[in-house]
């Protein structure tokens, strides 16, 4: 029977009545991966791991028995994917298991944001309810209906984004480097423009790609200074495609509006990450949620169950799910 190190909580598992198939051996390992942590993980023959994880390839060499290497949720980029592939090991991802979620969580921080929740909230405690009230009224609230939304990738999260915002009354725009076909454009009501269109036209702007040489720091001074002044940026991507220094210019600056971030880099955030060091009027305009726009019940269950079946598909001889490394 199978060894299976995992280095998330036993707890988790038991929380979402999730099993493992009998007679499998698992073995739990503490997180930061340690010591013996490591020495766990040459003898296992699958290793399922934090997406926060950080697996070098140095981790992986004295593994001989290791199969498969499979991170709880969709990103992989804390994975030397290249190494394992070197040394025959598939590195598998749940794919798509947490989008609806994810887009849920982004639609609400574009609710919370264009009708500056947290700045109001800001006040009221800073200053009581009849200042702050004063204070909204002077700056006003604008309706999400007929505002342009632009979103930055159109992947199976974006989909599902524009899923939910169709309903608004918006105008939907977006860039990607492959372009959708213009029947599924039409069907999620979507007009595909170039990225510089869309920083300058957007009153929201949407972050939906992956961590790549070409998306690291997208977002900085640049083309936040081609951005609207009141421009509300939502980040449920990854923090690094945002330049964090840029950033806080820009907020300071007043050269966009709000931020609404659920993902910064380097996570945790420090306390003295610049986007949490900004003046009090930009601290105000900012937004932050955990990393955890895809963490619902349902999706840590389905993440479980879906890891599980990969790992019994290879047992079976057959090709497990998502491989993204290319074996």
């Amino acid at each position: 029977m199978p060894t299976v190190v995992c280095s998330l909580p036993e707890t988790r598992f038991e929380k979402y009545s999730v099993s493992w198939p009998e007679g499998w051996n698992i073995k739990y390992i503490e997180r930061p991966i340690d010591e013996n942590g490591l020495r766990e993980m040459q003898e296992a023959d699958y290793l399922l791991v934090d997406c926060m994880d950080r697996i070098t390839r140095e981790m992986l060499e004295p593994c001989k028995r290791l199969k498969m290497l499979h991170v709880e949720g969709v990103s992989f980029n804390m994975v030397d994917i290249e190494g394992a592939r070197e040394l025959g090991i598939m590195v598998c991802n749940n794919k798509a298991v947490n989008a609806a979620a994810v887009a849920e969580h982004c639609a609400a921080l574009m609710l919370a944001g264009y009708r500056k929740v947290g700045w109001m909230d800001h006040n009221v405690r800073r200053f009581g309810y009849a200042k702050a009230n004063e204070l909204f009224v002077e700056k006003g609230v604008r309706e999400v209906e007929g505002s342009t939304i632009g979103m930055i990738g159109m992947g199976v999260i974006g989909r599902e984004v524009a899923k939910r915002l169709a309903p608004w009354g918006c105008r939907l725009v977006y860039t990607d480097p492959i372009r959708m076909d213009e029947e599924l454009e039409k069907a999620y009501g979507l007009e595909y423009v170039t990225q510089e269109e869309l920083m300058r036209e957007s009153d929201i702007i949407s972050i939906h790609v992956p961590v790549l040489p070409s998306t690291i720091n997208m977002i900085n001074r640049e083309t936040l200074s081609m951005m609207k002044n009141d421009v509300l940026l939502v980040n449920v991507a990854r923090g690094e495609i945002v330049n964090n220094d840029d950033l806080a210019w820009a907020l300071e600056a007043h050269e966009i509006g709000f931020a609404a971030l659920d993902t910064v880099a380097p996570e945790p955030m420090p306390d003295d990450h610049p986007l949490r060091n900004l003046r009090p009027d930009a601290d105000a305009r900012v937004l932050f949620t955990t990393h955890s726009a895809g963490r619902t019940d349902q999706a840590f269950k389905r993440m479980l169950e879906w890891a599980i079946a990969s790992m019994k598909k290879m047992e079976n001889g057959e090709r497990p799910n998502n491989i993204v490394n290319g074996l």
